[in-house]
């Protein structure tokens, strides 16, 4: 499959935004935060923002964009149908202490768009799990999108943390490592998948035209990233560089696996005529 541009960039910036916002609002209600949900809220619409514009260059007739509400079913539709709730929430959140205070409806706010942002993540998920592409075709892909959302979310809170008050509470940083080594290990495992999907369809991720896209994956998504996260263990006074380029990196990293993750996905025969359409040993 070709690789889509403009949905690299827009999956991309959801991940990182709608991660970030998820585990700030849970690190604020746990124990506290020196950055206001207001100003994630803002960085969450901005990187929305820029999501939404790219894959608007991905519709070739932009104006039938509103024909995706015409199945509620649909996991496009549900997305649809979600983006403009989440929008009005981070607003509302983005808002608070600007406009106006909601006081205690602070915290309801704040769980309302974290919980529209993991609805939104989920149904973006489910949208690309195909049965007629078969490296798609399993619950890898809902999994790998909220565990790489996670993974750029907690890298997120470690450096909203650092910039604002120059620490981080040492479990922030073990949640980051956390989660980005079980997003790696997932994406492994599905890596792995891929040589045996069946369909006359295997990929060999390791292999050209694929390599280019894999060792960019291992390199910014699993090496920099968990290399910059022990450095902060290890070194508590590490630079504040040092987590900002994880984050960066963890960024480029699901950049880098979503286009991995569009070359493998081959279509096959929805009505196949012969054997050979299905790969069989026979």
């Amino acid at each position: 499959m070709q690789i889509h541009w403009p949905l690299i960039v827009s999956t991309t910036c959801q991940r990182v935004g709608l991660g970030l916002f998820i585990c700030a609002f849970l690190g604020f209600v746990c124990v506290g935060s020196p950055v206001g949900l207001s100003v994630v809220a803002w960085i969450t619409l901005v990187l929305l923002a820029v999501g939404g514009i790219a894959s608007v260059f991905h519709l070739q007739r932009p104006k039938r964009f509103f024909n995706a509400f015409k199945n509620p079913k649909s996991h496009l539709a549900q997305e649809a149908i979600v983006t403009p709730f989440l929008g009005v929430a981070l607003l509302a959140c983005g808002l608070d202490g600007v406009l106006y205070d909601l006081g205690e409806a602070s915290l309801l706010a704040g769980a309302v768009a974290a919980a529209l942002a993991a609805a939104f993540l989920v149904c973006t998920g489910l949208a690309y799990q195909m049965g007629s592409r078969p490296a798609w075709n399993t619950p890898f892909v809902l999994v790998l999108f909220l565990l790489t959302a996670l993974s750029a979310g907690t890298i997120g809170v470690v450096v909203l943390w650092l910039v604002s008050v120059g620490l981080v509470p040492v479990v922030f940083v073990w949640a980051a490592v956390a989660s980005t080594a079980v997003c790696v290990a997932c994406q492994i495992a599905y890596v792995a998948r891929m040589r045996s999907v069946g369909y006359g369809v295997n990929v060999e991720a390791t292999k050209e035209p694929y390599r280019p896209y894999f060792i960019a994956w291992v390199v910014m998504g699993a090496a920099v990233p968990l290399t910059m996260l022990l450095s902060l263990l290890i070194i508590p006074l590490a630079p504040v560089i040092s987590c900002v380029i994880a984050w960066l990196s963890c960024a480029c990293g699901i950049a880098a696996w979503t286009m991995l993750f569009f070359r493998g996905a081959h279509k096959v025969k929805m009505f196949p005529m012969y054997p050979v359409d299905l790969n069989l040993d026979m």
